[in-house]
């Protein structure tokens, strides 16, 4: 069961008032690249996830940076990737 006061990174952007640009100009990173992180198609480095967490002013425990199922998701991605290859 998910924490109630938990975020994800979009609500968690939204809470403190950016837009994906601004977000990703404080960032470092191109609209673009933030928004695969948002969408799911990437995962925060640490420091890039500790430094979006305090530009939120939201505490770093609270941010749901991935999905419950991401890491068996991305194995079953490079396994048909894999596959594909052969």
């Amino acid at each position: 069961m998910k924490d109630s006061s938990a975020f994800n990174i979009r609500s968690a952007r939204v809470k403190a008032g950016f837009s994906q640009e601004q977000m990703a100009n404080k960032l470092k990173m191109s609209r673009q690249t933030y928004r695969e992180y948002e969408n799911g198609k990437m995962v925060f480095r640490v420091d890039k996830a500790w430094e979006f967490s305090r530009l939120c002013n939201i505490p770093f425990k609270q941010i749901i940076f991935f999905e419950d199922n991401y890491t068996s998701s991305v194995v079953m991605k490079r396994k048909e990737q894999l596959e594909c290859t052969k």
